[in-house]
């Protein structure tokens, strides 16, 4: 079974220039915790997740260096809330996007997820976003007897 067959084509973007905020209430509204980003012509130019966005929230390594100063930082959440409030989806997001094309075997779409960690991987086709599978995908359908 190819990836074409069993993936969900409408499927829940965000743009570059969109905000942080922006993403994360979509992030809510369709219970998703990732998506992808595309440009204007719908080419998938990376993803957006809880983790990107956790990241840009809290202090990096290296930059508290004792627990006293690790501890300023938190105190400080409210100035990096609104900092990343207000960022671009492109300063967060992961542009090296694991995707694959429409005509992918669904088993071998299951083993890079499971290589990679990923819960889902973005469809395209000639470069351009055309839906989303995901890991209950595959196993609905395996627990269903489609594969």
């Amino acid at each position: 079974m190819r990836v074409l067959e069993l993936m969900h084509t409408h499927v829940v973007t965000v743009q570059p220039e969109d905000t942080l905020r922006d993403a994360v209430d979509k992030m809510d509204l369709y219970q998703v915790s990732g998506l992808p980003v595309v440009d204007d012509e719908g080419h998938l130019v990376g993803v957006i997740t809880e983790h990107d966005i956790i990241r840009e929230l809290l202090p990096h390594p290296g930059e508290a260096h004792t627990e006293e100063s690790y501890r300023a930082e938190w105190q400080d959440l409210p100035t990096r809330a609104s900092r990343v409030r207000g960022m671009q989806v492109k300063q967060a997001m992961t542009s090296n996007v694991i995707a694959v094309d429409e005509n992918t075997d669904v088993l071998e779409a299951a083993a890079i997820m499971l290589q990679k960690k990923v819960k889902r991987l973005p469809v395209t086709a000639d470069g351009k976003l055309v839906g989303i599978i995901s890991r209950i995908d595959i196993c609905q359908a395996v627990l269903e007897d489609r594969l």
